[in-house]
């Protein structure tokens, strides 16, 4: 599905629609360890078409901090945003040759884990305590089903500003379906290495994932999605397994699940890109444990002035409905919009 931006009237931070939103999912949308301060909810801005809601944290880089089905589980939130960088979010890891070793930038819109890989802070290499905070918005537009932000992400190991800028679009659609659109611009001056993730999703009480035997998109899924009500081949894995298991080879899709509740978050990914899972046990992680992690990641080279863009579908629903829902949608996407390599790129190999 192509996300073009629909003008409309902006929505104030305070708005009616967000206060009114907030106010009948606000029950459900506690994600969050009683240790460290939830994102402002004077912060939020919420879009919706009545039955899946989007919440966004401007405070946070407009990262995604709750997604509620009213229909499903009565409307509860697993999404985690237990301290800043535990959300539904993209990340970039930058790394280029030094003498020694190698110089690395992350840059994501709120600034996940720390130098040495601490939480809940991240820590300035002087040692320098930075409270929690995200990314600058720069600016930002909603409709009452659509958003739309440009971001500044900075380096969370200094705190100091990136030469990136990140576009977010999210839209959900009739059917109840959300879909993102992260464009990233690479305005740094000179060649990296990138991990880039798209998207990393952080939920609690998932101790179980799910992924498809049979790609949607080919011959075999072709066949499944004409049925009404297929029964998808799928991949459980119980027991809440400790992060990072071994990396899995996407074939269109992944889940958090939340057997207890019978609610699961699905999002397609990328075919043929390595997904990670796994869950994190430590009571200092989250108060709703376990608190779970899915991303799937591409392996690039990236040069200044490249774009890049990623999309892909997302959708709340139960174990039983939600493989033959998310296979019907379009396929996630990772994709150069742009690549110039300067004839004189340093340090990229």
């Amino acid at each position: 599905m192509s996300i073009r931006y629909r003008p409309g009237r902006r929505l104030s931070l305070c708005c009616c629609l967000v206060a009114a939103l907030v106010a009948g999912f606000g029950m459900n949308a506690q994600a969050y360890s009683k240790r460290f301060p939830p994102p402002p909810a004077d912060k939020n801005v919420v879009i919706s078409n009545g039955g899946l809601s989007i919440t966004f944290n401007m405070a946070w880089g407009a990262s995604v901090i709750a997604i509620v089905n009213k229909n499903v589980a009565h409307g509860l939130n697993i999404v985690d945003s237990n301290d800043v960088g535990r959300e539904l979010q993209p990340c970039q890891f930058l790394m280029f040759k030094k003498v020694g070793g190698f110089k690395g930038v992350i840059t994501n819109p709120t600034q996940a884990g720390a130098q040495g890989g601490g939480q809940p802070f991240y820590r300035h290499p002087k040692g320098v305590l930075f409270p929690q905070k995200g990314s600058p918005v720069v600016k930002w537009k909603a409709d009452p089903d659509h958003f739309h932000a440009v971001i500044k992400p900075l380096d969370y190991n200094t705190g100091n500003p990136s030469n990136w800028v990140y576009v977010e679009d999210a839209l959900i659609d009739s059917q109840g379906v959300a879909h993102f659109r992260y464009t990233f611009y690479n305005h740094e001056p000179r060649t990296y290495k990138v991990i880039s993730i798209m998207p990393t999703l952080n939920s609690d009480r998932t101790g179980t994932f799910m992924y498809p035997l049979v790609s949607p998109y080919g011959q075999a899924g072709a066949a499944l999605r004409k049925k009404q009500n297929p029964d998808w081949p799928v991949k459980v894995v119980t027991g809440a397994p400790a992060w990072p298991q071994k990396p899995v080879t996407s074939q269109g899709w992944i889940a958090n699940i939340d057997s207890d509740d019978k609610l699961g978050i699905f999002y397609t990914t990328p075919v043929g890109l390595g997904q990670r899972f796994g869950t994190y046990s430590d009571v200092e992680v989250s108060d709703r444990p376990p608190m779970a992690q899915t991303y799937v990641a591409a392996y690039i080279t990236s040069h200044p002035g490249d774009i890049y863009s990623s999309e892909f579908s997302l959708l709340v629903s139960t174990p039983q409905k939600g493989p033959a829902l998310i296979s019907k949608q379009p396929a996630a996407v990772f994709k150069t919009l742009r690549n110039a390599p300067p004839a004189d790129s340093e340090g990229g190999e």
